[in-house]
């Protein structure tokens, strides 16, 4: 283009409009520069929007694409004052990305199914998309095409700098607070001072609640000063709220000497907050050791013994029962120390507001497979009252065990026991309706979907091992459900397959419909589907689940559901 621009000026685009008037010069190179502009625009082009059978395909993990990602995700800066509103805090993405682990083409819809609007800013990704390269994703070791999500941050630049107070480190203050939500959001405070002085404060949905004071090295306190500095918190705004409900509020509060400047971050990178905000808050925690306090660990523990803590008492209990309940906290070590401690262990969970039924401590331990804790409590006499088998304790610690879906457990139950006191096969199953008198269930329908994320996740052997004892397969629940769908929620394929080759119907009824309704797995539901599922029997006769497998990027169920057209129809 600018040879031809070049040509018609009577000029090269090597000797430049060096003979021309100043006034053609000058127009000149306003012409050359809006080519550049088009060319720029042009090249954009080369990677081209997907079409919607483009974007199905292998989804790996966010875990995976973070691991095959050889480049910096950009953030795409606005002027200060730009109004912004992304859900998600920032824009969402939809890549293609081919076997040599290039980007093909990409799609524009968010994960609420809604198109996003492109700007100038937007725009100019894609031409960086062009240099965005992956390690080729694989699949039975071969490279394969991957349908992966991107979300760049995007934020307002600064409306200018503000010198930050210059006081020694003694007059540092820096803290962070975080609100609870609308669920089980961790709420708690810490305060850390230039000295090294920590004060922690737990309120709820956190494992130790109330205030607890330690040292943590001056040097930690120091490198965070200086992350401020060079983060420019001190000129950013002091709040940054989205227009959303239920969701935490964290403040960071930097008192330099007499001066302070706090933010306010409410879901604040949806509307413009700089990520570096959100960083900063994860290295006031990592200062402070939140994580140990959140979820119990070693340090806390120590710190617990340095206070003085009762551990010998109810409060000690009520620190045992939210650590071990807690799916989110792992270190099977500090609970075990706990008990170690002296701390009780004959108590029932306060809940602490979870949705949940009251369980014992041992139950809680079967149910979040912590064996260490198993072993220990077992010794201590759990399935005993007055040093004889409690069968409502061994009954419940069964259960427990299933729910855990815990092969070794389950049985580690089954034998302690003995032959006169074995856990029965049944329980009282009310369902969600609280039915009363409850259905005698079989415990196959104990296993719980949710501990599918579990590491020694063995519903499979569970099953295997409760059926040879006399559970029945096809039972279903006082709701309705059977042991195929909680498989299918799981998205178990094992335990599918099993279920099926057993000679389970495919279309079984279940709380809502047949199977394939409950699953978020495409090798799910390619079994069920396979297997002769009736989607007449499903919600508008499958319609609903075309459009969530298009979501999904399955594409082997819709080249599935293509083939056999007549699949939605009675049979």
């Amino acid at each position: 283009m600018i040879r031809r621009i070049a040509a018609a000026w009577g000029t090269n685009e090597t000797s430049g409009p060096s003979e021309l008037t100043p006034m053609k010069r000058i127009a000149y190179q306003v012409l050359v520069l809006l080519a550049l502009q088009l060319a720029s625009h042009a090249r954009a082009a080369d990677i081209p929007g997907c079409q919607q059978n483009e974007l199905l395909g292998f989804v790996p993990e966010s875990e995976q694409v973070q691991q095959h990602r050889q480049f910096t995700l950009p953030t795409i800066s606005y002027p200060f004052g730009t109004k912004l509103q992304s859900y998600e805090g920032g824009f969402e993405l939809t890549l293609r990305v081919n076997q040599l682990g290039k980007v093909a083409c990409y799609g524009l819809k968010n994960h609420f199914d809604e198109i996003q609007a492109l700007n100038d800013q937007r725009r100019e990704v894609f031409h960086e998309m062009q240099n965005w390269r992956y390690v080729p994703f694989l699949r039975d070791g071969q490279a394969v095409a991957a349908i992966v999500t991107e979300v760049l941050s995007e934020q307002e630049t600064l409306k200018g700098h503000k010198q930050v107070p210059t006081v020694p480190l003694a007059q540092v203050h820096i803290g962070l607070r975080r609100s609870g939500c609308f669920g089980w959001c961790p709420s708690y405070s810490v305060d850390i001072y230039g000295d090294g002085h920590v004060v922690y404060v737990g309120n709820q949905f956190v494992d130790v609640v109330g205030e607890h004071r330690y040292q943590v090295a001056p040097e930690a306190v120091a490198k965070l000063a200086n992350s401020l500095i060079a983060k420019d918190l001190w000129s950013m705004r002091e709040s940054y709220r989205a227009s959303i409900t239920d969701n935490p509020t964290y403040t960071v509060t930097m008192q330099l000497g007499n001066q302070t400047h706090s933010i306010e971050d409410y879901v604040g990178q949806s509307v413009g907050m700089p990520a570096v905000v959100t960083e900063f808050e994860k290295e006031i925690d990592e200062t402070a050791d939140s994580e140990s306090w959140i979820h119990l660990g070693h340090s806390a523990v120590t710190r617990l013994k340095q206070e003085g803590f009762a551990f010998a008492s109810a409060a000690g209990g009520a620190l045992l029962n939210r650590a071990v309940a807690n799916e989110n906290s792992h270190d099977d070590k500090a609970m075990l120390e706990l008990i170690q401690l002296g701390v009780p262990v004959d108590t029932v969970s306060d809940d602490e507001g979870y949705p949940q039924e009251k369980h014992s401590l041992f139950e809680l331990a079967l149910q979040h497979q912590r064996a260490p804790l198993v072993d220990a409590l077992v010794d201590k006499g759990a399935l005993r009252t007055n040093g004889i088998p409690d069968q409502q304790k061994i009954d419940g610690a069964f259960r427990a065990a299933i729910e855990g879906a815990n092969l070794s457990l389950a049985q580690k139950i089954w034998n302690a026991a003995g032959a006169n006191a074995r856990p029965a096969m049944t329980f009282p199953d009310r369902g969600d309706e609280a039915q009363s008198p409850p259905q005698q269930s079989p415990v196959t329908l104990l296993l719980a979907h949710h501990a599918y994320e579990l590491k020694n996740w063995h519903a499979l052997e569970v099953t295997k091992w409760l059926e040879g004892l006399g559970c029945d397969l096809r039972a279903h629940g006082a709701d309705g459900t059977t042991l195929l769908h909680i498989a299918a929620e799981a998205g178990d394929a094992k335990l599918v397959r099993y279920l099926l080759d057993q000679g389970i119907n495919p279309s079984t009824h279940g709380r809502y419909g047949p199977a394939l309704g409950a699953t978020h797995s495409e090798d799910v539901a390619m079994m069920l589907l396979e297997a002769g599922t009736d989607m007449s029997l499903m919600n508008d006769a499958g319609d609903s689940f075309r459009k969530f497998s298009e979501y999904n990027h399955w594409a082997r169920v819709i080249a599935w559901l293509d083939k056999h057209p007549d699949s939605r129809k009675a049979k």
